[in-house]
């Protein structure tokens, strides 16, 4: 496992790291693990969890991987999470061998139903698609050691679809499999929520939890004007506001953030006019939301994610898609074209710069009216050292 983890660049554990590692080696039935973006979640509960498998085969002297009976299943909301998750466990088999696949949407199925007959040890896989495996008879759980629920506060969003779909899971695992509930965000109304579903739950909570990371410089850009706002005169502002701060930055890696589809295809038009201007160094625009087919999104992202080359400069405009757990070691610079609708969002946005040790990134954010004074309470918590929301008590 030391091997495995120098193979991925890890020397220290984070404190998240540390933390998981104490509650999930200690026998705790269900437990909870709550960081700041970009603490090293992914790696908090793999690693243990990975560990207790090999140490069950070592106690056995034999391997334990079955057809179709995987003994970690670990779910995401989103195919590109999935991916990234299953890139950690990859890395970490090099050290100590074990079979993993992701089961998500706009792959092969037969693909993945072969793998399965092959036998696995982890699946990491959206929702959707470990149901419908479940039901074709591709996969049962009766071998099941641990579920993990990444984002779990982003599975809540919909109560009645998280039911659903945890149900099934507890009813076909074994009354011994162990919950993991991991996230970055974990409202008060969320934690009393999981306490009611996972009776005796135990907390693992980081010290950046509802906090912004070391090194996030935030800058408030007041895009209101003298004027009456209306939504065109608002959009004219806050484009002029963004053409500014992206020369301003002048970075190799931009994510801007829209509430809406409508209001990505807008920036996206206007940033790729704007690229076209003869005095302008051009950027490469690349959509990423709901509207883009899974293929070509995966692919934009991919692009947008890998070290950058020649100085090129990309631009990734999104919904909250790209706040969920999406690993951008490379962003240096994060821009809110709209402001969040609520605290938890705005955690996750700003998470996508300064991540890691010693990393830094800027995030601006551009508001009108009355969300300029929303958005300074936001800041002066954020330079006071305070959490944007209440942490739970563990």
């Amino acid at each position: 496992m030391v091997k495995a983890l120098r193979g991925i660049g890890i020397e220290r554990p984070s404190y998240i790291q540390a933390a998981a590692y104490q509650v999930l080696t200690s026998g705790a039935r269900h437990i909870v693990l709550a960081d700041h973006a970009g603490s090293g979640k992914t790696l908090a509960y793999l690693l243990p969890l990975v560990q207790a498998l090999r140490e069950e085969e070592q106690s056995l002297c034999d391997s334990l991987t079955m057809r179709n009976a995987p003994r970690v299943i670990i779910l995401a909301p989103t195919t590109e999470l999935c991916a990234q998750v299953l890139m950690v466990a990859r890395g970490l088999a090099k050290g100590a061998p074990f079979r993993s696949i992701a089961l998500t949407g706009g792959f092969k199925w037969r693909t993945q139903k072969e793998a399965l007959d092959e036998g696995v040890d982890v699946v990491v896989a959206t929702p959707g698609r470990l149901g419908e495996h479940i039901k074709a008879g591709n996969l049962r759980l009766d071998q099941c050691r641990a579920v993990v629920l990444d984002e779990v506060d982003v599975l809540l969003g919909d109560t009645f679809a998280f039911a659903q779909q945890v149900a099934p899971l507890r009813a076909a695992a074994p009354e011994a499999t162990r919950f993991v509930l991991v996230t970055a965000t974990l409202a008060e109304n969320v934690y009393l929520q999981l306490q009611q579903d996972f009776p005796g739950i135990t907390p693992a909570f980081g010290p950046g939890l509802h906090r912004t990371a070391p090194g996030v410089l935030e800058q408030l850009v007041d895009c209101s004007g003298g004027d009456v706002i209306n939504e065109d005169t608002g959009f004219e502002r806050k484009s002029a506001a963004l053409l500014r701060v992206l020369r301003e930055q002048d970075c190799t890696r931009t994510i801007v953030f829209c509430n809406k589809i409508e209001t990505c295809r807008k920036v996206e038009n206007l940033l790729n006019r704007n690229g076209e201007d003869p005095n302008e160094e051009g950027l490469l625009v690349l959509p990423y939301h709901a509207a883009i087919e899974e293929v070509a999104r995966s692919k934009a992202l991919k692009e947008f994610l890998a070290p950058p080359m020649d100085g090129a400069k990309m631009v990734l405009v999104c919904t909250d898609r790209a706040s969920r757990g999406i690993d951008s070691a490379h962003v240096e610079h994060v821009v809110l074209f709209d402001f969040p609708r609520d605290p938890s969002e705005y955690v996750r946005r700003a998470g996508r710069v300064s991540r890691g040790a010693g990393a830094s990134g800027v995030v601006s954010i551009l508001v009108l009216g009355r969300q300029v004074s929303l958005a300074r309470q936001l800041l002066e918590r954020n330079q006071k050292g305070l959490p944007i929301h209440k942490v739970p008590s563990g």
